[in-house]
């Protein structure tokens, strides 16, 4: 187990990592709402579920705050896991988490204007196949597994397994509606059933397909 020093510089690194992608993937200044995306369509988009998505979310996410303020209190709590050789679990868990960010922050980035936490449709909506979503259909939710999974095994919190379930289980449900209502979609059914043959929902599928012929 890393000492409590050595924690709060991971902590550090997590906060530092998630600013990074923030700062990389989004204009530093809000953007106003179009028409087209204040005429969006919900698709299958429950508050219930996006509100417990993003609860998850936070429980991971704000985990690393207490180890700022209070690691020695939270790393000899017996919810704290201890193994021998657990420091290589906590350095993996780092590397997961850089990963996760920057997965994020590219994904961010790519997605622009789309990026949004309901399932919606906008009338001028187009599908993206530019940076990560040029082999994976959703690179967003693979890096907030990756930042999930990352975070707890930092850490060794047996209290963050339960948000990571719901954050995969939440990613597997929000990925299948986002692949109905593209395929359901008049306009862009046919293009997506072609793009979802060359790419995998959380992984690449293995086809090396030029980014132009997607």
């Amino acid at each position: 187990m890393l000492s409590s020093e050595a924690a709060q510089v991971f902590a550090v690194v997590v906060y530092g990592s998630l600013a990074a992608a923030g700062a990389y993937g989004r204009p530093p200044l809000p953007r106003r709402q179009s028409r087209s995306e204040k005429q969006a369509t919900d698709h299958g988009g429950s508050p219930t579920l996006e509100a417990l998505w993003l609860a998850s979310l936070a429980a991971v996410l704000l985990y690393p705050l207490g180890i700022l303020f209070a690691p020695a209190v939270l790393l000899a709590s017996p919810l704290t896991l201890r193994f021998p050789g657990d420091e290589v679990a906590q350095v993996a868990g780092l590397i997961l988490v850089l990963v996760g960010a920057g997965l994020a922050g590219w994904a961010f980035r790519s997605l622009g204007r789309f990026t949004t936490v309901r399932i919606q449709l906008s009338p001028d909506h187009t599908i993206v196949r530019v940076g990560p979503y040029s082999r994976v259909r959703h690179p967003m939710y693979t890096a907030n597994i990756l930042l999930g999974v990352g975070v707890t095994l930092a850490f060794l919190s047996l209290v963050l397994w339960a948000p990571v379930v719901i954050i995969v289980l939440i990613a597997h449900f929000r990925a299948r509606s986002e692949e109905r209502m593209f395929l359901a979609s008049p306009l862009l059914g046919k293009n997506y059933e072609e793009y979802m043959t060359r790419t995998g929902r959380f992984l690449p599928n293995g086809r090396l397909v030029p980014p132009e012929k997607l």
